[in-house]
């Protein structure tokens, strides 16, 4: 009846979490009490105690008899991120399961996260000498790398992690080595251009190679091989020779990462590099190269390279950045713009899909050829599909065509109505002011927040203060905590241009239920009246748990996302991992949420993001969700919660398309994609979710 380890979720987990001992089973017999248990600690978590009973309980709760309570009590700690709770969370470095001592040094990290971690480092460093759980020395090693740390805190924090990749001479297990590579990166990249010494750097060195003749250990040799690879681009010490040896290396996500740094071999050479990058089978490994490509000096070699890619390459997202490349000048401009009109002039009034390659043509067509540009932007300003228009705004900016995107002020779509505004604020347009206040009685969060940030020092005045707190006033009354950017926006405006005038409609949000705003609000009218006041926030229910009865069918569930070009994405939600973002996952998903929603966001090799009704990324579910952050990283395939700030989730989801690490520790990972992940591949801005079927697994 417990959560985990359930089926195939446990196979997966249990195989790759660097927590210790994989995840060992709870204990036997468990009744539905412990089920029940089990949720309390998570509903204690989810209410982010500061003290009082609540945290007294979720202590308590680490002293439990049973195992994996005891383990997620301990992770909770940690998620509270609260530097008093640092001595308490060490208690556990000595707990005899290793599973829990492995969430205690990582929740020990996670304690001091946005704080100095010299603490937590002398008390990691006191119980490692005597750890000697292969799994948990990697937690070991991973947790003492991402503390923020100084001078001979960190040289000390360099030689444990060291330390713990050897064992006699000879490489440490895999499981360690891991923690040991996650661990040195975050380490590198925390403190980017600080000497790492020879010693690491020898240690790193041979690490790239790692495993990569006889491949006995699988993702973990890929993994640690990778990282490697990395920690030397961090520190800036990675040389021809590794960029080279990396972009041999027989796995697509090391060479990946060997790609991203060609700039660091010299000219003369780099253009065999980029040669062979661009022939690569893997898509991240071109994305790379081209990205490389397009910022080469423009001579013949690299516009023939640019152009062939934009025209021929199988992959829309890689010819996708040759495109956007090809708006700089090339050496014979006429084949260039040929090729950008073929494109552009491709899409028609009624295209549905792919027309992502005529709009980035189009926009470079616009910097090559403004006459060719301008009898092709009326097809895109007018087209059915808002991203098309959107684009078809950036093209008329880039002619200076300002009755173009004036016009586009006034569209249907909340969305064109934002880039309209910010282009034409670019262009330092005249009576733009009026438009922005005119714009301030939609519901849309993102573009009341653009026109309330592009109305700062207005020449209005104190009507723009008015305007502003109006539209507070009415986004207020939804009662949604992720209107929270745009509430805050709208109060610096009021703050910023309003007077004593409007104190008295502004006093109730003294109890508003974020407590952000109503910080803000005090702030504000003690600044307008000289007098002290007092925030009293009325928080909103927090999202609903699962039940217990819910916990064994969470743990057999997938989530198809049926997309509109066709081809299904299979995403298995990670209760064990996140079980409030999972459970909202699924939740949604079984309503319909996601039924017609977009990938909004395309960053290449980076992330790919969608869920959101507005198609923007400050239009999301609400009420927020907490961060549930855990040891395992943001691998390539992960699905991850979108915030803007702690503890500020949307249900908008994130796909990790290469190996983000230096995501970990601020963003949850709640799911991976189990199949689709070519598909995942082909995805591009404003790709349409047809249907989010929800499914069991057994």
């Amino acid at each position: 009846m417990t959560p985990p380890c359930l089926a195939r979720l446990t196979a997966f987990v249990c195989g790759t979490l660097l927590v210790a001992g994989g995840c060992s089973p709870p204990d036997a017999g468990r009744p539905d009490r412990t089920s029940a248990q089990y949720l309390q600690i998570i509903s204690l978590e989810d209410a982010r105690p500061t003290g009082g009973d609540d945290l007294a309980a979720l202590i308590a709760a680490t002293e439990t008899s049973h195992d994996y309570l005891r383990q997620t009590a301990v992770r909770a700690l940690g998620r509270l991120e609260n530097l008093e709770l640092v001595d308490e969370i060490a208690k556990h470095l000595e707990d005899p399961a290793p599973e829990v001592r492995g969430q205690a040094a990582h929740a020990l990290a996670q304690a001091v996260h946005r704080a100095d971690g010299a603490a937590a480092l002398n008390l990691l460093l006191e119980h490692l000498a005597s750890e000697a759980q292969v799994n948990v020395r990697g937690v070991y090693a991973h947790s003492i790398g991402r503390l923020r740390l100084e001078g001979n805190d960190r040289a000390r924090a360099i030689e444990a992690i060291l330390d713990l990749s050897t064992v006699n001479g000879e490489d440490a297990h895999p499981s360690t080595l891991e923690g040991v590579a996650l661990g040195l990166e975050a380490m590198m990249r925390n403190a980017r251009g600080t000497s790492i010494g020879e010693r690491a750097q020898g240690r790193l060195s041979n690490l790239t190679f790692y495993d990569r003749v006889r491949q006995q250990h699988g993702r973990q040799s890929v993994r640690v091989r990778l990282l490697a690879l990395s920690a030397m681009g961090q520190a800036g010490s990675i040389t021809v020779e590794f960029i080279e040896s990396g972009m041999r290396d027989p796995n697509a996500r090391v060479r990946t990462v060997a790609a991203r740094y060609l700039n660091v071999v010299v000219p003369a050479a780099r253009s065999e590099f980029i040669r062979r990058g661009l022939l690569d089978e893997s898509v991240g490994v071109r994305i790379a190269t081209v990205q490389q490509l397009a910022r080469e000096p423009r001579d013949e070699v690299v516009c023939e390279r640019l152009l062939a890619v934009a025209t021929r390459d199988e992959n829309q997202g890689v010819r996708l950045i040759a495109l956007d490349a090809l708006g700089d000048p090339c050496t014979d401009p006429d084949v260039q713009i040929q090729a950008l009109l073929g494109t552009a002039s491709s899409l028609g009034p009624e295209t549905r899909f792919n027309w992502q390659m005529g709009a980035h043509a189009l926009v470079s067509l616009a910097r090559m050829a403004p006459d060719f540009a301008s009898r092709l932007v009326p097809v895109y300003v007018s087209h059915t599909n808002p991203f098309v228009r959107v684009y078809g705004a950036r093209a008329a900016s880039v002619l200076g065509q300002t009755d173009v995107i004036r016009q586009l002020v006034g569209d249907p779509v909340a969305n064109v109505r934002t880039a309209a505004l910010l282009l034409l604020s670019q262009d330092d347009a005249n009576g733009i002011d009026e438009l922005l206040v005119s714009q301030l009685s939609s519901d849309d969060p993102q573009l009341l927040m653009t026109a309330a940030r592009l109305l700062e020092g207005s020449d209005l005045g104190f009507p723009v203060a008015s305007a502003a707190l109006t539209a507070f006033e009415r986004t207020s009354r939804a009662r949604r905590e992720t209107s929270r950017d745009a509430r805050v926006t709208l109060l610096r405006r009021v703050a910023e241009l309003g007077s004593r005038a409007l104190a008295d409609r502004l006093t109730p949000f003294l109890s508003d239920y974020d407590a952000v705003i109503a910080e803000q609000v005090a702030d504000i009218l003690e600044a307008w009246t000289g007098q002290l006041q007092t925030a009293d926030p009325q928080a909103l229910p927090r999202n609903a748990l699962p039940r217990v009865a819910d916990l064994p069918a969470l743990g057999n569930t997938m989530v198809l996302l049926h997309m509109q070009k066709g081809g299904t994405i299979a995403i298995q939600p990670l209760p064990l991992l996140a079980l409030t973002n999972a459970y909202r996952f699924v939740r949604l998903a079984r309503e319909g949420y996601f039924d017609g929603l977009t990938f909004h966001r395309w960053a290449p090799n980076f992330v790919l993001q969608g869920g959101s009704p507005g198609a923007n990324e400050y239009s999301g579910d609400g009420p927020y969700s907490r961060d549930e952050i855990d040891v395992f990283p943001h691998w390539r395939g992960t699905v991850g919660l979108s915030t803007r700030g702690h503890d500020t989730g949307d249900a908008q989801i994130f796909i990790n398309l290469v190996d983000n690490v230096r995501l970990n520790h601020d963003y949850t990972v709640y799911g991976i994609v189990v199949s689709g992940m070519d598909l995942v591949d082909a995805i591009l801005e404003g790709d349409v979710i047809t249907r989010a079927e929800v499914v069991a697994t057994r």
